[in-house]
């Protein structure tokens, strides 16, 4: 073979195994991209054997740090430093775990040598120092990371790929600045589609609330590779938004079948089951996660929470417990969820201290109603008015529109209020009586046609009228009656409203057919007349018979002897 021809086959085979060893490398940035870093990083170590060139380790280190293997990153980027020093790439790796490590002023000083050195002219170190600064929460530079990008044409006079635009889309994101964050990812489209990018593109619109191109970017990302996991967690979430729980769960379900089932991936699906409301599914996964070894003290806080959820409040309080001693950062939830498992224990008195703690931080959920309820059937009826007071000025204050049940609520714990208000406090029981009048007189201008707002009412009425001779309760009893439904209705409180009325008709209307109506009504109830209503119409019937007494026979004397 001529020295030629053998130039040619070097040539061949060199182009060969550096395009087969870009496609794996390739893939093995799209596994991490897609939640598989165990894959990815088999993949890489791979091309690494089979390649051990310093551009293959940085690769290899780059998917640990981004799979959270900082030891082992670290290693393989000083062993390709050591294999190459003129290799940027591996000092752009060490810089960047310094970023992890939260030593930003020290990655900063290393980004800035490392570009000085190349001169800006090495379009992937630019990049992946721009990627860096959108990498980390606590060390994050949005604004370094697009003047990198941005300065990559100018500098290496090469047009920007895909990723760059991404990188770009990201920072952008970070600064929540939207449209050029949008701008940034249709450009990545444009010049290769790919799944990453158009999620990207959907988490814009999500974040802007334009639902409709929301779904529409994640459904283009399934159809560009249905295999892509990061789709299925975030579709997952986003019905999340709307309350379609159980398809959340199903996706994220779908989600770890695609990812990889690592205790990593486990534990953020648990977390993710936990707010879809799947309690059984997030317990589950979370044992899952600690049986692979993952540690985090939030999975206290999620049996805490799940434990409660599923009917074990002693689970839930032991947990939530354990979560307060491992020194979790506090939520206002917690203490929800600490009342919620005293509650569960029937210690209603400490769950009310924990509600009571929580609610003036908890904007989504009115806990004021919640504490209305306890109070109310602890019997605690002046701090039920108090609790469903507040449960009203918390709607108003989210411009929320009061409802007649809100009244009504209010009005019967201020009726008992009334109720047990000393009869020899008149002016109070008056007083009181009043604000329950009203209460009820609101529910009642909102829907009137819910009879026990006009039978509530009508026995408000009867306390004010605390000289019995007024009969303000009579039009309010007359209103409940042509409400009712008389078939379904507690008999009781027919038979209130007809004895009530017959008196009213006797003494104020003098209307003795509607007595008698009444009367009948009232009897056909309770046929034994326990409470002489035949009287109203026959006050002989009021006089009682004189008993006969039964005649004795007297005791015979005895004769003395």
């Amino acid at each position: 073979m001529n020295v030629k021809m053998k130039s040619l086959l070097v040539a061949a085979v060199l182009l060969f195994t550096g395009v087969v060893n870009g496609q794996t490398v390739q893939q093995g940035l799209m596994q991490v991209d897609g939640d598989q870093p165990t894959k990815a990083k088999a993949t890489m170590t791979a091309v690494v054997a089979a390649s051990p060139t310093a551009e293959n380790m940085y690769y290899l280190g780059y998917v640990q740090l981004r799979s959270g293997d900082l030891v082992g990153a670290k290693a393989t980027f000083e062993k390709g430093l050591t294999t190459e020093p003129k290799q940027p790439l591996n000092s752009v790796g060490l810089a960047t775990i310094m970023l992890a490590d939260k030593n930003a002023q020290g990655a900063k000083a290393a980004f800035d040598k490392i570009l000085l050195d190349t001169k800006m002219k090495n379009a992937d170190v630019m990049y992946r120092i721009a990627e860096a600064y959108t990498l980390f929460e606590n060390t994050n530079d949005p604004g370094e990371a697009v003047r990198l990008i941005d300065l990559i044409t100018e500098k290496t006079k090469k047009p920007l790929t895909a990723d760059m635009q991404i990188v770009k889309g990201d920072a952008f994101l970070i600064k929540n600045d939207g449209g050029p964050a949008a701008t940034a990812y249709e450009q990545a489209i444009l010049v290769g589609k790919s799944a990453k990018a158009y999620i990207r593109l959907g988490v814009v619109y999500l974040r802007g609330k334009n639902y409709q191109y929301t779904v529409n970017s994640y459904q283009s990302a399934y159809e560009t590779d249905s295999s892509f996991a990061p789709y299925y967690k975030r579709m997952g979430e986003y019905y999340i938004i709307f309350g379609k729980y159980k398809d959340a769960s199903k996706l994220f379900r779908k989600y770890v079948d695609r990812a990889e089932a690592s205790p990593t991936v486990l534990l953020s699906t648990a977390k993710l089951l936990f707010i879809a409301k799947d309690y059984e599914g997030s317990m589950d996964f979370t044992k899952r996660a600690e049986a692979g070894g993952a540690k985090d003290n939030d999975v206290f806080r999620m049996k805490g929470y799940s434990g409660v959820e599923l009917g074990n409040p002693q689970l839930g309080l032991e947990n939530l417990e354990q979560m307060i001693k491992a020194g979790v950062k506090p939520y206002y939830l917690d203490n929800v969820y600490f009342a919620k498992a005293y509650q569960g224990l029937k210690q209603d008195s400490v769950a009310i201290i924990y509600y009571e703690k929580a609610a003036p931080e908890d904007t989504v959920n009115n806990l004021n109603a919640t504490m209305y309820t306890i109070a109310y059937a602890n019997k605690k009826y002046a701090k039920a008015v108090e609790y469903a007071t507040k449960a009203m000025d918390w709607k108003l204050a989210k411009k929320q529109a009061l409802n007649s049940t809100d009244w009504y609520n209010s009005g019967l714990a201020q009726y008992y209020v009334t109720a047990y208000t000393p009869r020899e406090d008149t002016l109070g029981r008056y007083n009181q009586g009043m604000k329950a009048d009203s209460m009820f007189a609101k529910s009642i201008a909102i829907n009137e046609k819910f009879a026990p707002f006009h039978l509530y009412r009508a026995r408000t009425n009867s306390y004010i009228d605390y000289t019995q001779t007024k009969w303000l309760a009579a039009p309010h009893y007359e209103k409940f009656l042509v409400m009712v439904d008389t078939a379904k209705v507690n008999k009781e409180q027919l038979y209130e409203a007809y004895k009530y009325l017959a008196g009213y008709n006797s003494i104020i209307t003098k209307d003795l057919v509607k007595v008698q109506e009444n009367v009948n009504k009232a009897l056909a109830i309770k046929p034994e007349d326990p409470d002489l209503l035949k009287a109203i119409l026959n006050p002989a019937l009021a006089t009682p018979v004189p008993a006969v007494k039964k005649p004795t026979t007297p005791t015979p004397k005895i004769p003395k002897k």
